[in-house]
């Protein structure tokens, strides 16, 4: 059976216009799940699509609630710090013993690191002594330094102000960043628009 990747590459007009939780569908399992091989194929088929179906896709995860929206929206939002220029590594879905919960890791050429933490909704408080937990174990393990890493929570809605407060509130203000899906969108069709390096740097 062909993967979703190659129905795109060679029959746009299927895939046009199919929302992401039919995309999923069309994706090995049907459902993502760390590791399995949809995920592995959704993930491909977000690095081959236009970035304004990626800006697309996310509206979606946040608007239509549907069984792996949020899993869907952690994918998109790291294929977007891509798009940005980050070097990506994703992380799990659902937290487990023995393993670090952070949404991606994402990293500059000059070796900063931003832990990314993807949450649909800002209604609810977030526990950040948990999120930079996750950067000090990182952190310990090597995967990242210490001195040049933050923890970038992304949220998908624009008004932010009690999330702010939170952070600004917390013993994290200085090492925590946040930033709305669709601001993301935005600095990214702008990094797409660049030429200039330093620019873009």
């Amino acid at each position: 059976m062909k993967s979703i990747t190659d129905l795109w590459i060679n029959n746009k007009d299927m895939i046009l216009g199919k929302s992401v939780q039919q995309i999923i569908a069309f994706c090995a399992e049907g459902k993502l799940a760390d590791g399995n091989a949809a995920s592995l194929e959704f993930r491909g088929f977000l690095r081959c699509v236009t970035s304004e179906m990626l800006a697309a896709y996310a509206m979606e995860c946040l608007e239509k609630k549907f069984d792996d929206s949020g899993f869907a929206l952690q994918d998109v939002v790291n294929e977007i710090g891509a798009r940005i220029g980050f070097s990506v590594e994703n992380g799990l879905y659902r937290g487990k013993s023995n393993s670090i919960g952070f949404d991606g890791i994402w990293k500059t050429q000059d070796g900063y690191a931003l832990v990314a933490e993807v949450k649909t909704t800002d209604a609810y408080r977030i526990n950040l002594d948990t999120i930079c937990a996750y950067r000090d174990e990182l952190a310990e393990q090597k995967k990242i330094s210490a001195g040049q890493t933050s923890v970038l929570i992304i949220v998908g809605r624009q008004d932010t102000g009690d999330l702010e407060a939170q952070i600004r509130g917390s013993r994290h203000a200085w090492d925590v960043r946040l930033v709305s899906v669709d601001s993301l969108i935005k600095l990214m069709h702008l990094r797409l628009s660049l030429d200039d390096a330093q620019t873009m740097q």
